[in-house]
């Protein structure tokens, strides 16, 4: 239990900085100063700083996946679960998730071990969007425009564009990123109706 509670606090501290400093400033010092732990139990229960880190970004993935699973996986319109996803990447953003995501991702770019992290991670949400779309197609019939998989990796693909741009500060008024995404709620509600126009 103490191992346990001690890697938790080791985790928790390593998002903190990380989404307080940037991958740049994340040491295995800084995270065990703020965790208030000897820096020989960060590389004990981890490795290094690769290892925390790819830790840290398959905690906060796997808690945010199993929110939209239960979102997904809830009766009603997937039209409306669409807008409900929709006003929780807002929510991701402010949380720090979204800054997690992307400084493991740049970091990754000369890093193998936090690349094949976030390709796991990334990998998560187009299978979950993947079952979402083949389940949907199935009980409403409907015929998707392109295979299950690849409709999946076009939605993380706007996600991941829309991403990118808010944490670079690009306002709506220059790139209306909500109008996109309504738009693709319009289609599925319009799909779900049955309405061609």
């Amino acid at each position: 239990m103490r191992g346990q509670a001690t890697r938790d606090r080791i985790v928790d501290a390593a998002r903190e900085v990380l989404i307080e400093e940037g991958h740049a400033h994340t040491s295995t010092r800084a995270v065990a100063d703020r965790a208030g732990v000897r820096l020989s139990l960060v590389h004990y229960h981890f490795g290094g700083k690769q290892g925390l880190l790819v830790e840290v970004l398959q905690r906060e993935n796997e808690q945010l996946l199993e929110r939209q699973r239960a979102l997904y996986g809830a009766p009603g319109p997937l039209a409306d679960k669409w807008r409900v996803a929709c006003d929780l990447l807002d929510e991701d953003v402010r949380s720090g998730y979204v800054r997690l995501l992307w400084e493991l991702w740049a970091a990754g770019l000369a890093d193998p071990e936090l690349a094949a992290g976030w390709r796991a991670a990334t990998a998560g949400w187009r299978d979950l969007l993947c079952d979402v779309y083949a389940t949907w197609a199935e009980e409403r019939d409907v015929e998707l425009p392109l295979r299950p998989r690849a409709l999946a990796a076009m939605t993380a693909n706007i996600f991941q564009g829309i991403e990118i741009e808010m944490l670079a500060g690009v306002p709506e008024a220059e790139a209306p990123h909500r109008e996109v995404l309504d738009v693709v709620g319009a289609l599925i509600a319009r799909a779900e109706s049955g309405t061609t126009a």
